[in-house]
């Protein structure tokens, strides 16, 4: 039980250190949704969705070895702006998309990191 605990953590902290460049990242692709949009602006933004649903699908699995009430939005909360940011994907509208990335995912995703580094320590 104590090495599923630890690979847990190990995990969590993987998820920080990428948290550390998915963060800017999409603060760099709602720039280009909302007016900069680069020829690559579609596969960034598959990245980032990519990337998002990895660290969520980590940190379901782990979250019982972490701090998960610093996290201020709540699982259902999060789940419905995704649902959100799916729709607004799927039609193509850029501005919606931008919104829901700065103002629901990525302070969702630096609640997490936070959370995670008073967990399991910041990742070196």
């Amino acid at each position: 039980m104590d090495n599923l605990r630890e690979q847990k953590k190990e995990a969590l902290q993987a998820v920080d250190e990428y948290l550390q460049k998915l963060i800017p990242g999409m603060g760099t692709l709602c720039g280009e949704l909302r007016g900069n949009r680069q020829s690559d602006t579609d596969v960034f933004l598959n990245q980032c969705v990519d990337g998002l649903n990895w660290v969520i699908e980590a940190y379901n699995r782990a979250s019982d070895v972490m701090e998960a009430e610093r996290i201020h939005n709540s699982k259902q909360e999060m789940n419905e702006r995704l649902v959100d940011l799916g729709t607004a994907i799927r039609d193509k509208e850029d501005g919606k998309i931008a919104e829901i990335l700065e103002h629901a995912v990525v302070p969702f995703l630096k609640d997490l990191s936070e959370a995670i580094e008073q967990s399991v320590g910041k990742a070196e």
